[in-house]
């Protein structure tokens, strides 16, 4: 959308600050000794896929990795000139706000959600949790089709969203019972 409207430099700057955020999960990765399989930068934001799954613990601190790049993201624009420092640290801030939303797929959905299963290991809370982020980015892809045409960012990004969670819940069964076997927990 920005791309079409001439806002390029905008576009630019969205784009530094994804690149920013999906390097501190792509680290937090290599701290926790998972290898990288894919690393895409989607119109919704960026999504890393690894070799092998990890446990929880090792997906949580994956998950925390991409805030805590976004708040040192944040804190250099103290380095930058002014004229750009002022809207790389907006831009970084609303990516912070909206990523740590509770909600899957998000980073605050996964790490409350890998929190969780790290320390109560139940199949349910992830479908649990499945459940309320389609149920949330449906209701908020309403609104704003409502609110339109003002909201047409937000619809997309509902919308985009929304798309994700539907193919999670699609293989939610397959990956509760792959976990389980790697866990030890098969009955």
């Amino acid at each position: 959308m920005m791309v079409f409207t001439g806002n390029i430099a905008l576009y630019s700057i969205i784009l530094c600050s994804l690149i920013v955020h999906e390097m501190g999960h792509l680290l937090a990765a290599k701290a926790v000794n998972l290898q990288l399989k894919s690393c895409v930068i989607m119109p919704y934001g960026g999504e890393i896929k690894l070799r092998q799954e990890g446990t929880y613990l090792q997906r949580l601190i994956i998950a925390l990795g991409g805030p805590c790049a976004t708040l040192i993201g944040m804190a250099s624009c103290m380095l930058l000139p002014p004229l750009l420092a002022a809207p790389f640290f907006k831009v970084q801030f609303y990516l912070l706000c909206l990523n740590l939303l509770p909600f899957l797929p998000l980073d605050g959905g996964k790490i409350i959600c890998y929190l969780l299963l790290t320390l109560f290991p139940k199949a349910k809370i992830y479908e649990l949790f499945l459940s309320l982020s389609l149920c949330f980015f449906t209701i908020i892809a309403i609104l704003a089709f409502i609110m339109l045409p003002k909201s047409i960012p937000v619809l997309l990004l509902s919308i985009l969203l929304w798309i994700n969670l539907v193919g999670e819940w699609k293989y939610r069964k397959y990956r509760i019972a792959y976990e389980k076997i790697v866990l030890n927990r098969l009955t």
